[in-house]
């Protein structure tokens, strides 16, 4: 395969510093966790309102639905929207960049409309494609149910579209804040709802607020997209030069990405014919599996596709290859203990987070059995986003498409295999043992354009896996102490559960020093300079005073 570095997709130099990207790493971090926080308490509202029932069922469905078209088009018009639009701050006038961001938004907004209006018409089968149980394990009621809140949940995707430029606009001029603060209030938009009127109107009324939380999103990007100096004009040209090169690129993008969501709603489909609460126990499940994920993967992934895409465009090999191969690690390095622990502590977690009100024993238990064949998966999803941003600086596209298109194949067979024999739990581990598989493709895929070495990556992940092991092994044990002598009460719960995260931590840490995990040690040394730094800066201040 030929590549070439400098091509349209090829973004401006980018004039960030190490610091500068540090920082906008622990922005997003920061907020992520915030956002992740205020979700799980959104979950474990609706968990209690509506346990694994048929209200919760189609929450979890419908959203899915218009889930699977916001990822794909929000992906899609980041991996390709974002560079192209830093080539036109770097090169092009004002007028210029002005015109293209609004022929963006009104062409966006032009596919989610009619997208809009295809869901509310053929809304019913839209349920019957994608969610069948809900015809024949579910009563006539609340079929007709699931179609209009589906219906409902359309509307969403003109908010959505608008929403995903804006924000596209505003990391183009490394403005990260908030983008990454949205979901703070999405959440507290739903929870609000919940809170007050989540029994009184149910699920319809659930999807009408989830409706207006889409809508805040999309206005808090406003005011600082018009303190850029974008301001709003309807152009629509299809014929433009940069519509044109955003098509083209983004076709195998969108495909990509949308092969990704339509796994989770295959797995619900799955799930439907399983009858009550099969779709909303794998959705907790998943949810709690994807905020390491969400918190750290998605911050190293965006900040190192910007460093790679500079050094793609400077024709720079080695900090190329160089930057590559950390990020792996520092992936390996945070995803691989946060499996075990999460593995070691599902069954806590999971009655910590979400056994209130509906939801019971029975879901509590039936959701940790889930999330067991789910956790190993958070690490190849991790591995498969920073390959395929690889891919993507080298101006590669079709690699990924094919990858995910493969990885819904192996999806769908080990469903129907599965689920014959371990039920819902083997849609868990279809989709871990899909994810894993991509994963190893794409290593193998890249080998094969680029000579990197891997010895680096294997020696690290070899030590990071025994650390994590041992650490597993003594959370277990810490944790089956703290339950015999303290009880299995909440608050007893909550302290056993934070407690044995702090001595996993503690374990871990001292391990991987041990082992001399070269990342950790860097990074240690990183921070004892900074100390001894700021703490000389002190010393010379007390001094100058007293002087």
């Amino acid at each position: 395969m030929n590549i070439r570095f400098k091509t349209g997709l090829d973004v401006g130099v980018d004039n960030l510093s190490k610091k500068s990207l540090a920082k906008n790493a622990a922005i997003i971090m920061i907020l992520t966790i915030l956002s992740k926080i205020l979700g799980f308490g959104r979950e474990s509202l609706i968990a209690a309102k509506y346990g694994t029932s048929f209200s919760s069922d189609i929450y979890v469905f419908s959203y899915g639905i218009t889930q699977m078209l916001f990822a794909s088009i929000g992906s899609s018009l980041s991996t390709t929207f974002i560079p192209m639009l830093s080539d036109y701050i770097e090169n092009k006038s004002f007028k210029e960049r002005n015109y293209f961001v609004n022929n963006i938004i009104n062409i966006t907004v032009a596919i989610a409309i009619v997208l809009c209006i295809l869901g509310i018409v053929f809304g019913k089968y839209v349920v019957l494609i994608f969610g069948p149980g809900f015809a024949t394990k579910y009563s006539p009621e609340n079929f007709m149910e699931a179609i209009t809140i589906t219906r409902i949940m359309f509307i969403s995707l003109i908010f959505i579209a608008v929403q995903n430029v804006l924000t596209g606009v505003l990391q183009a001029h490394n403005e990260f804040a908030i983008p990454a603060s949205m979901s703070v209030f999405y959440n507290i938009t739903i929870i609000t709802y919940l809170v007050l009127w989540g029994t009184t109107y149910g699920a319809k009324g659930l999807s009408i607020a989830i409706v207006i939380a889409f809508f805040v999103q999309m206005l808090i990007h406003i005011p600082k997209y018009k303190e850029l100096g974008y301001k709003y004009s309807f152009v629509f040209d299809i014929k433009d030069d940069g519509i044109r090169k955003i098509m083209k690129l983004i076709v195998p993008v969108l495909i990509g990405a949308s092969v990704s969501q339509i796994n989770f709603l295959i797995d619900r489909s799955f799930a439907s014919n399983l009858g009550e609460g099969g779709i909303s126990t794998l959705n907790f499940a998943n949810k709690l599996n994807m905020f390491v994920y969400g918190v750290f993967g998605v911050a190293i992934s965006t900040v190192v596709y910007t460093s790679l895409s500079k050094f793609s465009a400077q024709n720079n090999e080695e900090n190329y290859n160089q930057t590559l191969i950390e990020s792996i690690n520092i992936m390996n390095l945070i995803m691989i203990p946060a499996t075990i622990g999460m593995i070691v502590l599902r069954h806590p977690l999971v009655d910590i987070v979400f056994k209130h009100g509906a939801f019971d024993e029975t879901s509590a238990r039936l959701t940790a059995e889930v999330l067991l064949f789910y956790a190993p998966g958070i690490l190849a999803y991790g591995i498969r986003d920073i390959i395929n941003r690889a891919f993507y600086a080298l101006q590669d596209t079709k690699t990924p498409m094919i990858n995910s298109v493969i990885g819904l194949a192996i999806n769908i067979v080990l469903n129907a295999v599965l689920v014959k024999y371990m039920g819902i739990t083997g849609l868990a581990l279809a989709t871990t043992i899909s994810a894993v598989t991509i994963s190893l493709l794409l290593l193998f895929s890249f080998k094969r354009i680029r000579k990197i070495s891997y010895k680096k990556i294997s020696i690290s992940f070899v030590k990071i896996i025994v650390s994590s092991t041992i650490m597993g092994i003594c959370v277990y044990l810490f944790n089956k102490v703290i339950v015999i002598h303290l009880g299995t009460s909440s608050i007893l719960k909550l302290l056993g559960l934070l407690l044995s995260t702090a001595l996993g931590i503690i374990v871990y840490m001292f391990l991987i020093r041990i082992f001399k995990v070269e990342e950790y040690v860097y990074f240690i040394d990183k921070v004892k300079i900074k100390l001894k730094s700021s703490l000389l800066n002190i010393l010379i201040m007390i001094k100058l005073k007293v002087i």
